[in-house]
């Protein structure tokens, strides 16, 4: 008597993990002690195309004429995280944060480039440092580490 063995099964194949939103911080702190303060700052977040708006807080739009899906915000460091309506003369804070939230309109990897490229601008314009999203200086390595995570977001 012949026994049949039957072929295993094809196992299947494992689903792509669910990619949750998250996000990607990048902060500029004020040096020695300073604050980052009124109409200066306020300038430079607006000539890098960052619009006052929803939630009080600065938004980069897919549309640098400020229009279109939200890429990142800018919100001040410190609670309540608003900026004053229409700027103040008097408004300092000790630094702001950019958050880029994932998944995004658009692909992830330009839009995180983007905003590095205007922190990176506006910390220059404010005599301000970079941070990571821990407040320690930023460095390559979390560059490339938050640049990954874009990508992984870009390819879901």
């Amino acid at each position: 008597k012949q026994t049949i063995i039957e072929p295993e099964p094809e196992p299947e194949p494992e689903p792509e993990p669910e990619l949750k939103p998250d996000y990607l911080v990048l902060n500029i702190h004020a040096r020695n002690g300073e604050t980052l303060r009124g109409t200066k700052l306020f300038n430079s977040l607006e000539q890098n195309d960052l619009y006052y708006g929803e939630n009080s807080v600065y938004h980069r739009h897919a549309d640098v004429a400020g229009t279109g899906p939200i890429i990142f915000s800018v919100t001040n460091m410190v609670h309540p995280a608003h900026f004053p309506e229409g700027g103040s003369e008097s408004f300092e804070t000790p630094g702001i944060a950019f958050y880029l939230m994932l998944p995004c309109p658009g692909r992830p990897d330009y839009n995180f480039n983007q905003m590095l490229q205007t922190v990176q601008r506006v910390a220059d314009e404010l005599g301000a440092d970079v941070l990571d999203h821990e407040r320690a200086m930023i460095t390559p390595h979390r560059i490339n580490e938050y640049r990954e995570k874009a990508k992984l977001y870009t390819r879901a």
